[in-house]
């Protein structure tokens, strides 16, 4: 079994309230390339010295920077694209413990232990040799909670899901996170047996409960290898642990972020890809983290217009590798941050294959949800025409 989806889910906490919640199911722009474009160029960073930024374009156009992040960082709106995040840690996290006989542990860790290394391969996560990243976990008591619930502020694992959560067809496991977002400071309240505690979120979007269930349905197994046809409970932790940090997808196909789990490849993808580890050093950076790396910025143009959603690469000119990737904003601009000393390729081209925009949550409606096309994934709703998806993918994703 393989090119299972993987889920990241989201609700909103504003005023105190959840306001939106739901998987992301995003419409894709349609438009296509007849060719792509690949550039080069060297990228040399020191303590001493700032990466100089390269503006790269496609076509005419007029080139500019543009707050967009590589690495698909989930993102709120406030008055313009901001990451969520948690804003401090160490995070705590607890576990159910209970399985069903879709976990197969014989031989292998016991589900906490699985699920507590895959948070051990973000905390201790590096690029190139480098730790960039500042982020660190605590484990509390296990629980006997089953189900997600944004309002506990508990951040739970859970293998036995009630009747009550969905899993739509085809999903491995799923991420639900909450933010609290808007200028900062603002509020929050956090409800845990019957008592209501307030809160303050001093970023302009803070992640404030992020709980991972795994399907009942699907086989999953701790064994080293996994067991022949089950997913890898290391593995498919490890992605959902990307969302409950503030990642979304990635379209680097060897990222721990991909959106789409195989259990051929499974023991593989315990491993973080460097687009991984830039992210969450991007997101929780380590004080040589701008010194350590660079940035690469520029525009993708069709017609003397910017390109939304075009998809950029930067692809390590030796090995040929991809390093980092993100998509372009609604006037074509991107930013990959975070890039390590080097030269690459740079690679632009549509976003097409067995991924849409449905995969990166962070850039429904173009960061406006007052702009058309916007559509909210709970009741299907839009705010002006929607548009076609432009990929080749009949399935579903979630």
């Amino acid at each position: 079994m393989a090119g299972e989806p993987v889920e990241s889910r989201k609700s909103k906490v504003e005023s105190r309230k959840p306001t939106c919640s739901g998987s992301h199911g995003w419409l894709a722009f349609n438009f296509q390339f007849s060719i792509f474009s690949i550039f080069n160029f060297q990228l040399m960073c020191s303590a001493a010295l700032l990466c100089a930024i390269l503006i790269l374009s496609l076509g005419s156009g007029l080139s500019k920077l543009g707050r967009l992040f590589g690495y698909s960082p989930e993102q709120d709106d406030v008055n313009g694209p901001v990451a969520a995040m948690w804003q401090a840690t160490p995070i705590h996290w607890r576990i159910n413990p209970s399985v069903r006989t879709n976990v197969h542990t014989t031989g292998g860790d016991t589900v906490g232990a699985a699920v507590g290394k895959a948070f051990s391969t973000w905390q201790s996560s590096q690029v190139n040799g480098q730790t960039l990243t500042n982020v660190s976990f605590t484990k509390d008591a296990n629980t006997s909670l089953t189900d997600p619930d944004f309002t506990n502020c508990l951040n739970t694992v859970s293998f036995v899901p009630s009747s009550a959560v969905a899993f739509p067809t085809g999903t491995i496991a799923f991420a639900d996170i909450a933010t609290d977002s808007g200028t900062p400071p603002t509020t929050y309240d956090c409800t845990q047996n019957g008592v209501t505690t307030t809160h303050t979120c001093n970023l302009e979007s803070c992640i404030v409960d992020a709980d991972i269930v795994l399907n009942p349905s699907v086989d999953f197994s701790t064994t080293t290898p996994p067991v022949a046809g089950d997913f890898d409970v290391q593995a498919t932790a490890t992605h959902e642990i990307g969302h409950f940090l503030g990642l979304d997808h990635s379209g680097i196909a060897n990222a721990i972020m991909y959106p789409f789990g195989d259990t051929v490849s499974a023991g593989a993808s315990r491993v973080l890809a460097i687009d991984d580890a830039v992210g969450v050093a991007f997101l929780y950076p380590s004080n040589n983290f701008a010194s350590a790396t660079g940035t690469i910025s520029g525009q993708v143009t069709l017609t003397g217009s910017g390109a939304f959603a075009a998809h950029v690469i930067a692809i390590d000119a030796a090995s040929g590798n991809a390093v980092v990737d993100g998509l372009t904003d609604t006037s074509g601009n991107y930013s990959l941050v975070g890039v390590p000393p080097g030269s690459y390729n740079v690679l632009a081209l549509p976003l097409a294959g067995i991924y849409d925009l449905s995969h990166f949550g962070g850039w429904y409606c173009g960061f406006s949800p007052n702009s058309p096309p916007c559509c909210d994934p709970a009741d299907n709703t839009c705010t002006g025409t929607q548009i076609p998806d432009p990929t080749n993918y009949t399935g579903k994703f979630f």
